[in-house]
């Protein structure tokens, strides 16, 4: 191993533990929601069903039960949807030899979805599943794993595999 490949390979597992430390910090606890926001919460999801009645024969309660699952289902959704979007860019500029040149670009551009996707999601499993919920999403623990590719993409993907996994589990949940 030359002085550059040590360097190099030194520098990656700074920016890995970097990464790391970053989408920790992204993941840190909001401050718990008051009875009061929790009742704002309550009425943007009326304005968002936009005043659709349930089905006749369904009770509030059955109703507001089916929602929460909803939503949960649809971040899992948006979830899958970014990760697999994120690999497609990765190994497409990869196999046109652009990757390089535009690494930093990505990984900026990656970490900020992947924490918006995080911080919108801890946001929903808060509204439906309580502190509980949200906490085990933000809790899951990211391995320490490495597949062929860059260090720090391979870091974002580790770290949406995890979330994805907890998520996937929370919304199972009765």
């Amino acid at each position: 191993m030359n002085l550059h490949d040590e360097h190099s390979s030194i520098s990656n597992r700074l920016l890995g533990i970097v990464l790391c430390l970053l989408l920790s910090a992204c993941s840190a606890s909001p401050k718990t929601a008051t009875t009061e926001e929790r009742t704002v919460g309550q009425d943007r999801a009326a304005v968002e069903n936009n005043g659709v009645q349930p089905p006749a024969g369904t009770t509030e309660g059955q109703a507001a039960v089916t929602r929460p699952g909803a939503r949960c289902t649809t971040q899992l959704k948006q979830g899958y949807a970014l990760r697999e979007r994120i690999d497609k860019e990765y190994w497409q500029s990869r196999r046109a030899g652009t990757f390089r040149d535009q690494r930093d670009a990505f990984i900026a551009r990656w970490e900020k979805e992947a924490g918006k996707w995080a911080a919108e999601t801890k946001t929903v499993l808060l509204h439906i599943g309580g502190p509980a919920a949200r906490d085990r999403f933000q809790n899951a623990q990211t391995p320490i794993g490495m597949v062929s590719g860059d260090v720090q993409w391979n870091n974002i993907r580790n770290y949406l595999r995890t979330r994805l996994a907890a998520l996937d589990s929370i919304c199972k949940m009765p």
